[in-house]
């Protein structure tokens, strides 16, 4: 079996590329790691199908993978790289052999484990597709955000019929005046459904600073 030594990686449901890891993420120094070379059908599966390995390959990479933990050495019951010689995903299984989790690498990173696979045979693990993962349109994380952020805006401002907001939000957004609320609740929805523009970023500026007002207005 080869490994790969003395690496990070941010395991998440959700797989996000390096530049876009966070400070609070779950950050783990890897010690090291079984790394594959598959075939980049069953790497972009990995991204965006739920799938469930066969245990073959799951019991091969059996506390396989070592971790730093403080002066401590701890390993994780299934996890291992899967790469196609261009693409590094790191992988994180479940008792249920179930893709958990997934992780990027640090550049630097994922050009020391593609020249790695170079050497490794080419593997071709079973599988079963068992759902898909949740797509975002290619939405960056901080996107994300963003719209998960005014979608909560909006719906709290309809229920507490937030007349005077949502009026505000509307035309800030659409340069018009409406007074219909339903009508406001689902344009802005359906501008959500495409990529996030700058009148979605100055929306959301104006509702951060408006609450940080009202926050700071109760201290």
């Amino acid at each position: 079996m080869v490994y790969i030594y003395d690496i990070l990686l941010n395991f998440n449901n959700d797989f996000y590329e390096f530049y876009e890891w966070e400070k609070n993420d779950p950050i783990l120094h890897i010690k090291r790691m079984p790394i594959f070379k598959v075939e980049t059908e069953f790497l972009e599966d990995l991204l965006t199908k739920k799938i469930v390995i066969d245990d073959s390959l799951v019991m091969s990479i059996l506390n396989k993978t070592e971790v730093f933990d403080n002066k401590k050495i701890k390993t994780l019951k299934y996890a291992c790289l899967f790469t196609d010689t261009y693409r590094v995903v790191g992988v994180l299984l479940g008792d249920n052999y179930m893709v958990a989790k997934l992780s990027d690498l640090l550049l630097d990173e994922a050009v020391d484990a593609v020249d790695i696979s170079r050497r490794c045979t080419l593997v071709n693990p079973a599988y079963n597709i068992v759902g898909n993962r949740k797509d975002y349109s290619f939405l960056t994380r901080s996107e994300v955000k963003i719209k998960k952020y005014l979608l909560s805006e909006l719906k709290n401002a309809y229920k507490d019929q937030d007349r005077e907001k949502l009026e505000y939000l509307y035309f800030e957004y659409f340069g018009k005046i409406e007074t219909n609320l339903e009508k406001i609740v689902e344009e802005f929805k359906e501008s959500l459904k495409t990529e996030i523009n700058e009148h979605h970023l100055k929306l959301f500026e104006l509702l951060k600073l408006a609450n940080k007002k009202e926050v700071d207005s109760k201290i």
